[in-house]
C-alpha cells in the first residue's frame, strides 16, 4: 500500500474519533460516576452518577436522575419524573412529564416545567420560570428569579425561600 493512501486512512481514522464523541449518544441509560458524555438520547430511563457531566442536552422517554455534583451543559427533558442530587448544575431548561424534585444547592440557568409536583432543594436557584400542574414546595433559602405557576394554587416556602413572582 502507498504511503499516501495509508497516510489517508490513518487520518480518517482520526477523523472519525474525533467526530463520534460529539454526536448525541442513543440509548444510553447509565453515565458512571465521574463520567463525561456530550448528548444523551435514551429510549429508557437515564441515570448519571456522581459529579459526572453530559456536555450537551438529556432526553430521555423515561425517568432521568441525576447524581450529586453532576452538571449538564443544555436542556433536560424527562419523560417521566426527574431528580437531581445536591448541587446539580444544570445551564439548561428542565421539562418532566412527572414529578420533579431537586437536590440542595442545585442551580437551574433556565425555565423548569413539571407535570405534577416539584419540590425544590434548600439553598437551590432557579433562574427562568417555573410552570407546575401540581403542587410547589421550596426547601429553605431556595431562590426562583422569575414567576411560579401552581396548577394547583398551592406553593409551600420554606424559610427564607423567595420567588420573583406567583401568577
Amino acid at each position: 500500500m502507498s504511503k499516501v493512501l495509508k497516510g489517508f486512512l490513518f487520518g480518517l481514522i482520526l477523523t472519525a474519533f474525533a467526530v463520534v464523541p460529539l454526536m448525541a449518544q442513543s440509548n444510553v441509560t447509565t453515565l458512571a460516576a465521574g463520567g463525561t458524555i456530550g448528548d444523551v438520547n435514551s429510549s429508557a430511563a437515564f441515570t448519571a452518577g456522581a459529579d459526572s457531566t453530559v456536555n450537551g442536552y438529556v432526553t430521555a422517554v423515561a425517568a432521568v436522575t441525576l447524581g450529586a455534583g453532576t452538571k449538564v451543559s443544555g436542556n433536560v427533558t424527562a419523560g417521566a419524573a426527574f431528580t437531581s442530587g445536591d448541587s446539580a448544575k444544570i445551564k439548561g431548561s428542565v421539562s418532566a412529564k412527572a414529578a420533579f424534585t431537586s437536590g440542595a444547592n442545585s442551580t437551574i440557568d433556565g425555565n423548569v416545567t413539571v407535570g405534577a409536583d416539584f419540590t425544590s432543594g434548600a439553598n437551590s436557584v432557579i433562574s427562568g420560570n417555573v410552570y407546575v400542574t401540581g403542587a410547589v414546595t421550596l426547601g429553605a433559602g431556595s431562590k426562583i428569579l422569575g414567576t411560579v405557576h401552581s396548577g394547583v394554587g398551592v406553593i409551600t416556602y420554606g424559610a427564607g425561600a423567595t420567588v420573583g413572582s406567583v401568577n
